[in-house]
């Protein structure tokens, strides 16, 4: 089988969720036999060329011209790469690919690719229930009429959810909640509407032993706005409740000026994107999930269950997935039950190692790369049977 797989950005180092799927998903597809190519946008602007993918770059139309755009769309849609689009339409017609998949709604913008007697099957990865998820966030680049803005990009955003789920032939949510979230809301195209899942390297990773002084540690996109905020009520509700010598690491990528500036605010030490977060798994004894908004599954959840480190989370935190609380990670939804929490696993290494433990067992049995790309493969091979 050939697949053509258009990601929104390359995918090393790893470093966000979506960069973290890509460095792994496709090489476990590749193991399967599959051949794979990998296009995808250039955001850093920088044209570095990339061994794993091929980057275009984004248009750049005139300044007013891109003003009007960001006010009338979120970044979901806007802004477009004709260059990918042109490249991804030659290499539809000329590899012939049995499947064009887009990785992230924005990316369905690149689609379709029906040239040929034989079409290629499409499909795509929806991360987030993304409309819901904007109502609640908001989209607006500006805080001046942001109300007035963010109406116009739900519009809009929903009416492109709705043109990207029309033109496949699958579209996989992020797992089975998210699946039944855009049956509700699209239920004339319940039919093409699945569910995927997220995973780890968990059969890759060698855990650290439990280090001898727990410390927590929160790790996430820091432009994010889900991310920040449940960083933001960690920082002023939790963090005062725990014991000043508690060692606490934040480590995130694209931190905005505010965010640094609260964190240089605390007692927290930041690392700022670092390119392998093994070390920080190896000296820190709790990974701790702060959410409160949100949809899909949380890929350091995951990351940290692989690596053999209970998670303190939220509901919204561990929404999604297919774990059982025990099974790696403890509820906590306010802030006392969180520091409470913290505390408790901080000071009984037994038993924070016991919960670890099945956490890991059940990652490397349900979330590994190599399940969620054989579960990928299954379905593409299925449809493109029946097709």
């Amino acid at each position: 089988m050939r697949v053509l797989a258009l990601v929104s950005d390359r995918p090393r180092p790893p470093i966000t969720g979506p960069r973290v799927r890509n460095a792994h998903l496709w090489p476990a597809l590749r193991r399967l036999g599959v051949e794979v190519k990998l296009l995808g946008l250039d955001q850093s602007g920088a044209g570095a060329p990339d061994a794993d993918v091929e980057l275009l770059p984004f248009d750049r139309p005139a300044r007013a011209v891109r003003a009007w755009q960001a006010l009338r769309h979120s970044y979901h849609e806007w802004p477009r790469s004709s260059a990918l689009t042109a490249r991804a339409a030659d290499l539809a017609r000329d590899w012939r690919p049995d499947v064009v998949h887009a990785e992230e709604l924005r990316m369905s913008a690149y689609l379709p690719l029906r040239a040929g007697a034989a079409p290629p099957l499409h499909s795509l990865t929806l991360h987030n229930v993304e409309t819901d998820l904007q109502r609640v966030t908001g989209s607006s680049p500006i805080r001046f009429g942001a109300g007035l803005i963010d109406r116009v990009h739900a519009r809009n955003l929903g009416r492109f959810e709705r043109r990207a789920l029309e033109s496949v032939d699958v579209a996989f949510g992020y797992s089975a909640r998210d699946r039944e979230r855009y049956r509700r809301l699209y239920p004339d195209l319940t039919a093409r509407i699945r569910a995927t899942r997220n995973g780890t390297n968990a059969a890759g990773i060698t855990p650290a032993p439990q280090p001898a002084a727990p410390g927590v540690l929160l790790v996430g996109s820091l432009y994010y706005a889900p991310n920040v905020r449940g960083l933001f009520w960690f920082l002023d509700e939790v963090l005062p409740r725990l014991p000043a010598t508690l060692a606490v690491t934040v480590a995130g990528s694209h931190a905005t000026t505010e965010v640094r500036a609260r964190l240089a605010a605390t007692r927290v030490s930041f690392a700022d994107t670092p390119a392998d977060l093994t070390p920080l798994y190896a000296s820190h004894a709790i990974s701790a999930v702060p959410l409160f908004q949100g949809s899909g599954t949380r890929t350091k959840i995951l990351e940290a269950l692989a690596h053999e480190r209970l998670v303190v989370t939220t509901r919204v935190g561990a929404e999604g997935l297919e774990l059982a609380e025990g099974e790696g990670w403890v509820l906590a939804e306010d802030a006392a039950t969180f520091a409470e929490a913290i505390r408790r696993f901080a000071g009984d290494g037994a038993a924070r190692g016991a919960i670890a433990r099945r956490g890991r067992e059940a990652v490397r049995s349900r979330y590994d790369w190599g399940i969620v790309a054989a579960e990928l493969l299954d379905a593409w091979r299925a449809l493109t049977a029946s097709a």
